[in-house]
């Protein structure tokens, strides 16, 4: 059965004096993979930061099974590019509480990075240093994953392997990924569409 994980009620974001959505209503689950949409500008993005920033502290969003821990990958990628990539792994595993090894192991394997492992991050190309972004919020214990156009800076097919990925996490977790468009080997449960302030769910 998949529970209601999180909901908001109301939901009124502005920045600055622009009203960017306005009395929404969105409901979660536990898992699922949801891809949201929009023109450039309509709120994609912003929806997302405040979910990450405000959903576990502000009483615009509620949580019936209680709280979750959130993972997010904005645009900014998150890691010490003066670190090697097995010692950011490793830093951010124990910030986490520790994540499987196996599983690290998997990732490097599917987006071929084994071999990089001991190389500072400043030397990757914009499409490895995306992975490796990628791949901090993938192995995280949250029970939330936020990707905000996680696609980007992608080569066909590493594109191909993180649609593959993002189709087993949302069988465990729930997943939202801001998209400008869906790839075609992307199985998303559910849309989630902005537009001139509103937000249409499908």
């Amino acid at each position: 059965m998949n529970r209601m994980l999180l909901e908001t009620k109301g939901l009124t974001i502005t920045v600055g004096e622009k009203t960017v959505l306005k009395e929404v209503n969105l409901s979660f689950f536990e898992s699922g993979l949801l891809a949201v949409l929009g023109e450039n500008g309509a709120g994609k993005s912003t929806l997302l930061k405040k979910m990450f920033h405000d959903s576990l502290t502000s009483p615009a969003w509620t949580w019936p099974l209680g709280k979750r821990k959130i993972a997010y990958l904005g645009h900014e990628l998150g890691y010490y590019s003066s670190l090697s990539l097995e010692e950011n792994l490793d830093y951010f595993a124990s910030l986490d509480g520790a994540h499987s090894l196996e599983r690290r192991m998997e990732l490097l394997r599917l987006f071929r990075l084994e071999k990089r492992i001991w190389d500072p991050i400043h030397f990757f190309s914009r499409g490895m240093k995306q992975k490796v972004a990628i791949m901090r919020v993938l192995l995280s214990s949250a029970e939330i994953i936020l990707f905000d156009e996680p696609f980007t800076g992608l080569d066909f097919e590493s594109s191909l392997v993180l649609s593959s990925i993002l189709n087993e996490e949302k069988k465990s977790r729930l997943v939202l990924v801001v998209l400008h468009s869906i790839p075609s080997e992307l199985e998303c449960t559910g849309q989630i569409l902005i537009r001139q302030g509103n937000v249409f769910v499908s």
